[in-house]
């Protein structure tokens, strides 16, 4: 009997169709940048830092949902957080994004504005 080696893990494509078009995710994935990768993308980081609730603002308008809604639901960032790794088929878990939300928020809400930035959203 030949023995088979596998040298690397199966990619599932998947399509996901919304309002802006059909967006194809390769999964699983990590972030594009790390949560402390602020320094490429200045004005997000600035932003964040200085005047966060716009970035919530902002981050929650550009991904569909209304831009009062992280103020509106509790955990509403961290369900955010929670879809755009979904979309974009990056590994994580619910536990992971809340424990990102609790720890460094703003470093947070700064990487995913970032991911969807160079996602063309």
């Amino acid at each position: 009997m030949a023995q088979q080696t596998v040298t690397s893990q199966p990619t599932v494509v998947t399509s996901i169709t919304s309002q802006g078009g059909t967006i194809t995710v390769n999964a699983p994935n990590d972030w594009q940048t790390g949560i402390f990768g602020c320094f490429e993308d200045i004005t997000t980081c600035l932003c964040g830092l200085f005047c966060f609730p716009c970035l919530l603002c902002r981050t929650s308008a550009q991904m569909g949902e209304h831009y009062i809604m992280p103020f509106c639901c509790p955990l509403g960032v961290v369900a955010m957080r929670t879809k755009l790794r979904m979309l974009r088929g990056i590994q994580g878990s619910i536990c992971w994004d809340s424990l990102a939300m609790e720890l460094c928020g703003p470093c947070a809400v700064c990487q995913m504005k970032r991911e969807m930035d160079k996602a063309g959203w």
